[in-house]
């Protein structure tokens, strides 16, 4: 009656009431004050308090006469489709389950609705032996429903249904409500002396930072230990390594006894999602700078300059299964070098590299004797050969290639704006490799490649594990869509 005479003093009462007495109420009372509050917009906080109770109480909701009496289907989507709906107490199967009993509560009318509300069920987290039990019930004789079931089980009998590749590909069926996709962004305090390493993820949104992520553990608690996070790589199965530079006294005491000697390390470890900690896995050969890492088979590869002996760079290779590494190839491709894995299982590496003397070349950087110049190279794992690339042109050195869709194309930042090429390996089966760059492609082609991918790998993981608290940004998208929000 207050909203409908248009008194605010008596909304914002009636409002601070619901708001203090919720948990006093019944869920019949809770779904009625939902219902009646949703159809005014000055209690749009109140409605959406109830409606989160409501969601997060499914399983009891359907025990109640008056919910499944009255629920609208535009109510029941509305419940399905919210992610907070999946709680420790309430399972896919409970869902599943809780939507039946909806539905059966008046068949004739509701069984238009099946198909929808199925589509809204993670079916992949409902049990097999469950799924093998609904395909006689009556909601399986709509065809359209036993072809979506079905699809399922032939997944799960195929795949391992917790695998990441079956999560990421059908994520509509297997993935968590509250699994996110995001990109990660390497951050970390050079400053402290503790352990703590912390990992920032990117969504279409926002920004956030993970605050429940487990410390990268503390191997020499003695010291003035320095970490520095250094590389942060997403392997195909969807698990987390780490590349850490840690810095290091010897000896306990070392800075007070005027010790400053330290010593360096490159330690690699894996991320345990399931346990939420970091293993360590055995280090490095050789100490790298910065190295890029791509993922043939088994193998993460790691391409760059020795961190010792800076005149030359290196590829090592780790083996997911065996736990071991090993050295392939030396050679003097400096200065960050850039590495993309083609689908031909060989790697494309783009850097610079010294040579001592040369032609004069007004395209390349002269110091003293030598030059540096932009050079494109092939690794061939087969044959642990690193052969150079014969290029049509003269690439800058901050061009990069990527791979797409079992296409290669080359990114050049212009002054103006970011360029896209399609490129064309030829021959690179044979000992003298080359590549074309061919046309422009359609602009629209840079925010279709996501550039971001090749600096900043796409995670999966469960965000209530790893606790996503919003960050501060300055992303342009993100500025942009904020102000749309305003709007």
């Amino acid at each position: 009656m207050a909203c409908y005479m248009v008194i605010p003093e008596a909304m914002d009462l009636c409002a601070e009431y619901l708001r203090e007495v919720k948990d006093s109420f019944t869920i019949e009372d809770c779904y009625e004050i939902w219902t009646i509050t949703s159809n005014h917009s000055s209690l749009t906080d109140v409605a959406r308090l109830y409606r989160r109770y409501l969601i997060q109480n499914f399983s009891k909701c359907v025990q109640s006469k008056e919910f499944l009496e009255h629920c609208s289907e535009s109510m029941i989507l509305e419940i399905l489709s919210d992610e907070d709906i999946e709680t420790d107490d309430t399972t896919e199967e409970q869902i599943l389950q809780g939507t039946v009993t909806w539905l059966k509560h008046d068949w004739e009318q509701r069984k238009v609705n099946v198909v929808d509300l199925l589509k809204k069920i993670r079916l992949g987290l409902v049990p097999v032996d469950r799924l093998h039990s609904i395909l006689g019930d009556e909601l399986l004789a709509i065809p359209e429903c036993k072809v979506m079931v079905e699809e399922v089980l032939k997944l799960s009998v195929t795949m391992d249904t917790a695998s990441p590749p079956l999560i990421k590909s059908h994520s509509e069926l297997f993935a968590t409500r509250n699994t996110i996709t995001a990109r990660l962004e390497e951050d970390y305090d050079d400053a402290s002396t503790g352990t703590i390493v912390l990992l920032k993820c990117e969504t279409e949104t926002a920004c956030y930072k993970m605050t429940k992520l487990a410390d990268i553990p503390n191997r020499f608690p003695y010291s003035a230990e320095k970490l520095s996070v250094y590389r942060v790589f997403v392997s195909n199965e969807n698990q987390l390594y780490a590349a850490i530079d840690v810095e290091y006294f010897d000896e306990p005491g070392g800075e007070e006894s005027g010790n400053q000697k330290w010593n360096k390390e490159n330690n690699f470890f894996q991320y345990k999602s399931e346990t939420n900690e970091w293993i360590l896995l055995p280090p490095m050969p050789e100490l790298l700078t910065y190295p890029r890492m791509v993922q043939i088979k088994e193998y993460i590869y790691l391409i760059g300059e020795v961190k010792i002996d800076t005149s030359k760079s290196m590829i090592q290779r780790f083996n997911i299964r065996s736990k071991s590494w090993e050295i392939l190839v030396e050679d003097s491709l400096l200065l960050t070098p850039y590495a993309i894995s083609l689908p031909t299982g060989q790697i494309l590496v783009k850097a610079q590299k010294y040579y001592r003397s040369g032609p004069n070349n007004p395209d390349v950087r002269h110091y003293g004797y030598g030059y540096w110049a932009v050079v494109v190279a092939l690794y061939k794992p087969a044959t642990n050969e690193l052969l150079d690339v014969s290029l049509d042109t003269t690439l800058d050195e901050d061009s990069f290639f990527v791979e797409h869709d079992n296409n290669c194309y080359l990114v050049t930042r212009g002054e103006c704006k970011d360029k896209v090429n399609i490129v064309i390996c030829d021959e690179l089966d044979s000992d003298k490799p080359a590549i074309v760059i061919g046309d422009d492609v359609v602009e629209d082609m840079f925010e279709k490649l996501d550039i971001r991918e090749q600096f900043n790998p796409e995670f999966t993981f469960d965000k209530r594990k790893l606790g996503l608290v919003q960050v501060p940004c300055g992303c342009e998208s993100h500025v942009k869509k904020r102000e749309v929000k305003l709007e």
